[in-house]
């Protein structure tokens, strides 16, 4: 009797489902690995993405906050409960500690997860920044995960020399392009990249539903005043703000991402940092 593609699949799909029900099954090397990791949960990419790098498979790391959406608006669902009730380090920036409280820890239902708050100021994707942050993040999981600390610090090494020569490469490519008599405004978010780009950065403004009618004067008034030619954007905050500002003046206009896999293909901070300077390049005007 001939058998028919609907029997075959579903003898393939019933024999693979088979084969993950033993190898995961408990007591399984696979299951046993799988339930050795190090359980991480972070509220954004910047963090997740250190902690993945660091980590390998050692740890299993989780990312609340989507990338290209803004932290400050961001609200905890169900599902992020869920991962917060079996993780045992919960890593979030220091300026979110109000919206991931006690209050948060409570509604879990997990009182053995550590909560980390990472003391390092300014702007992630600036390679300085990034340095430190992997320095602190290393030390939390060779603290917490004793038994594979030397991997996290071998790891944080080799990741601090690639941020290094990283960094190096996009910063020539800007240094190349001649861009440091170039005047800028910059959202408050980006201000601190912008400047490590080589920008003058005359003036900052905050995202659009923050702005009065009075701020976005005095931002257009002092783009004029400082012959502002480039006007830059925070993806996370939205472009509303810079583009009419840019329109006004007459400025370029261009929008950065704070945080890997805010654009596509730019899941390690290495690409994000490229793609930020692609766009840079590509909008700002030449001296």
């Amino acid at each position: 009797m001939r058998t028919t593609p609907f029997k075959v699949r579903s003898a393939v799909l019933c024999g693979f489902a088979l084969f993950l029900l033993i190898r995961l099954a408990p007591g399984s090397p696979a299951y046993a690995q799988q339930e050795a990791r190090l359980k991480i949960v972070a509220t954004t990419s910047l963090i997740s993405e250190i902690v993945q790098d660091l980590g390998g498979d050692a740890v299993e790391v989780a990312t609340m906050i989507p990338p290209a959406s803004c932290p400050g608006h961001f609200d905890i669902k169900l599902d992020d409960m869920k991962l917060l009730a079996h993780a045992r380090i919960f890593m979030l920036h220091c300026w979110q500690g109000r919206q991931f409280g006690e209050q948060t820890i409570r509604a879990s239902g997990n009182r053995a997860f550590k909560r980390v708050v990472l003391e390092t100021p300014g702007n992630w994707m600036v390679p300085s920044a990034q340095i430190e942050a992997t320095d602190r993040i290393a030390a939390v999981l060779a603290e917490v995960d004793p038994v594979h600390a030397g991997i996290y610090r071998a790891a944080a090494e080799r990741r601090k020399a690639s941020v290094q020569q990283t960094g190096a490469v996009q910063a020539r490519r800007l240094a190349d392009a001649d861009i440091g008599r170039i005047a800028a405004l910059a959202n408050d978010m980006q201000a601190d990249f912008i400047r490590w780009a080589g920008f003058q950065v005359v003036g900052t403004f905050v995202r659009a539903e923050d702005m009065s009618p009075s701020g976005v004067e005095d931002a257009i008034r002092q783009g004029r005043a400082k012959s502002v030619r480039l006007v830059v954007d925070n993806l996370q905050s939205g472009k509303q703000a810079g583009y009419g500002i840019a329109k006004e003046i007459g400025a370029a206009h261009v929008t950065l991402s704070n945080f890997p896999g805010g654009y596509p293909d730019t899941g390690t901070w290495a690409k994000a940092l490229q793609k930020n300077v692609d766009l840079l390049l590509a909008a700002a005007p030449r001296p």
